[in-house]
């Protein structure tokens, strides 16, 4: 059962860093998106 418990430990570290520099970086991620945006 511990790798289960790894696995959920895991995905919430990333998903806190993705959030975290979605957050910290708003713009970029806005610029970025208007970006792929244009191109297709």
């Amino acid at each position: 059962m511990c790798w289960i418990y790894w696995n959920t430990a895991w995905s919430l570290i990333i998903s806190g860093i993705m959030v975290a520099t979605i957050v910290s970086h708003p713009d970029a991620e806005f610029a970025e998106v208007q970006a792929s945006r244009r191109s297709m």
